[in-house]
């Protein structure tokens, strides 16, 4: 499985060595992410890439409910729903529809 790198450009927030388990600290760039995204290091999980250069790439991830999985399965429905929110967002929102049956 391949990852999406959205952005090419890094930041180098530690250096870091494994230690005699093999493990490699990341707390401070953990919280990096929890200032920037707002999310608990204890509700992330990451994909674990590494590329032809010998580099390695930790993505992180967060799990999606199964009922609202369909969304990010649907471009056409995202799109209009990012729509929609920056149109809210924007004010152009019209007077609300009456859902009831006459």
């Amino acid at each position: 499985m391949t990852v999406k790198v959205i952005d090419t450009k890094f930041t180098q927030v530690a250096q870091a060595r494994p230690d005699s388990k093999k493990r490699v600290g990341v707390a401070q760039a953990l919280e990096v992410l929890a200032e920037r995204f707002g999310f608990k290091a204890e509700g992330l999980r990451f994909s674990v890439c590494y590329n032809g250069a010998g580099q390695i790439l930790l993505a992180p991830e967060v799990s999606v409910p199964l009922a609202e999985a369909w969304l990010y399965q649907n471009p056409k429905a995202m799109k209009s729903v990012l729509r929609g929110l920056k149109q809210s967002a924007a004010g152009e929102i019209g007077p609300p529809l009456d859902l009831e049956d006459e």
